[in-house]
C-alpha cells in the first residue's frame, strides 16, 4: 500500500493513523510524506516539482509491486 500525503495537509493525521493500522494487520505499507506540500498536491503536476517527484514514486512502486507479484495465469 503507498500513501501519500503533505505535510500541510488536512488529513496527514489520518493518513499516518491508516498506515500504522496497516502494518499491525501485516500490510507492508509505504509512506511518503512530501514537506511544505498541500493537500492534493499530486494534481499540481506539471507545476510542482513536489507532484512531479512524488507521482514519479508512486509509478515506481506500482512498477516494483508489478514485478513482485510475476506475470498473471
Amino acid at each position: 500500500m503507498l500513501l501519500q500525503a503533505g505535510t500541510n495537509e488536512v488529513l496527514l493525521d489520518d493518513s499516518t493513523r491508516t498506515a500504522a493500522r496497516a502494518r499491525t494487520a501485516g500490510v507492508d505499507v509505504v509512506l511518503d510524506i512530501t514537506a511544505d506540500a498541500p493537500q492534493v498536491f499530486q494534481s499540481f503536476a506539471g507545476v510542482l516539482d513536489e507532484a512531479d517527484q512524488a507521482l514519479d514514486r508512486a509509478a515506481l512502486f506500482l512498477t516494483q509491486q508489478l514485478r513482485a507479484a510475476g506475470p498473471a495465469t
